[in-house]
């Protein structure tokens, strides 16, 4: 997810992360309206963290990952610090929206300022201050790479790249043999989440070493529509279940939440690399993959601001009944996709802004 430094592209895996990121904004503002077959049979809220995890596996560089405490120093300096830092601002949001009691589901002053909740919670805690709990999945990612990185070091020396996805597959599956007693005690969520990303960040890895290289003979669209036709079958088959990894919560299903997440990503790894072949580059693509971490920690805070704006002008009683309940609140006044545009854009929007002052050197000039 360090989309702001800029490397030499690989624009299929651009696209990608593009298609990921809107996924997250249209999982977090509600089934598209008049396609909700799409949402049951083909649950994208099932496997849209797998494809990030997936993509820095892709794009590991055995190169970036020898010299480790540079690439840790890296990691904390892109990931572990712009997570803390935006979650202290979050907290400065959120105590202000507590004092003036705009709504009913923020935690009070004394939990928001604590230090559990300012510099604990972002790496164990799967909600933060709601406003900003779609960046948990950094306090996943961070932790997951460090420790990828090392066993990456260390067992190269005995194991081959299939030993560890072995080894992998194998963590993967006692963490969600284990997701059941998460709820006892918090703090077992952190594990949890490194054992399903170390999963996925190596099988981007081997993917694009090993799998990649012999699927080339084979026609997208039957990889694409292979992959379709079993999450279709296995909903129909199994019924629908929400494999969602952000509290690690699989129904008590230990294989399918994997086999759902692979699926999900082969599809769209496709379907990126079909909009490769006929959809010249343009813009809107660059911008919204190179603001994946901007739209990922500030949608939520635009789709919040636009419901208070709505509220505040409505005279509907049951309208603010509902803002006041719950951070999934979506007007039905509004238009669904004037919102996910916003959602997007205006977080893009910011990307920029803060990239110009940030570079902007006065002396120059």
């Amino acid at each position: 997810m360090d989309t702001h430094i800029r490397k030499s592209r690989n624009r299929r895996i651009d696209i990608l992360r593009a298609l990921a990121i809107i996924m997250v904004v249209i999982g977090h503002t509600g089934n598209v309206p008049g396609a909700e077959w799409a949402y049951t049979y083909f649950p994208l809220m099932s496997y849209h963290m797998a494809i990030f995890l997936f993509i820095s596996g892709y794009l590991y560089n055995d190169l970036e990952w020898k010299d480790y405490p540079s690439f840790c120093w890296r990691k904390t300096k892109n990931l572990a610090f712009p997570l803390l830092g935006w979650n202290i601002v979050y907290a400065g949001i959120v105590s202000i929206l507590s004092w003036r009691n705009v709504v009913d589901y923020l935690p009070s002053l004394q939990e928001i300022w604590s230090f559990r909740a300012l510099f604990i919670d972002p790496f164990v805690n799967a909600n933060l201050y709601f406003l900003n709990l779609a960046t948990w999945f950094v306090g996943m990612l961070y932790p997951a790479l460090l420790i990828y990185g090392i066993l990456n070091i260390s067992l190269r020396r005995i194991i081959t790249d299939h030993g560890l996805m072995v080894l992998f597959t194998v963590i993967a599956v006692l963490g969600l043999a284990f997701t059941n007693i998460r709820d006892r005690n918090i703090f077992l969520l952190a594990p949890l989440h490194v054992s399903y990303a170390l999963f996925f960040i190596h099988l981007g890895k081997y993917y694009r070493q090993y799998i990649e290289p012999r699927l080339t003979f084979i026609s997208p669209w039957i990889i694409i529509c292979s992959c379709a036709l079993f999450q279709y079958l296995t909903v129909r088959i199994g019924g629908w279940h929400l494999y969602s990894p952000s509290w690690m919560s699989f129904d008590g299903r230990i294989v399918m939440p994997l086999l759902m997440a692979i699926t999900g990503i082969m599809m769209w790894l496709y379907i990126a690399g079909i909009i490769e072949k006929y959809i010249l580059p343009n813009k809107i693509e660059e911008a919204i993959s190179f603001s994946t971490w901007d739209i990922m920690a500030h949608h939520l805070l635009v789709k919040f601001m636009i419901g208070w704006v709505l509220v505040h002008w409505s005279i509907e009683p049951e309208l603010v009944s509902s803002f006041r309940s719950t951070i999934w609140f979506l007007p039905k006044s509004f238009d669904y996709w004037a919102m996910i545009l916003l959602e997007t854009s205006l977080p893009i929007l910011w990307h920029y802004i803060f990239a110009f002052i940030k570079n902007y050197n006065p002396i120059s000039k």
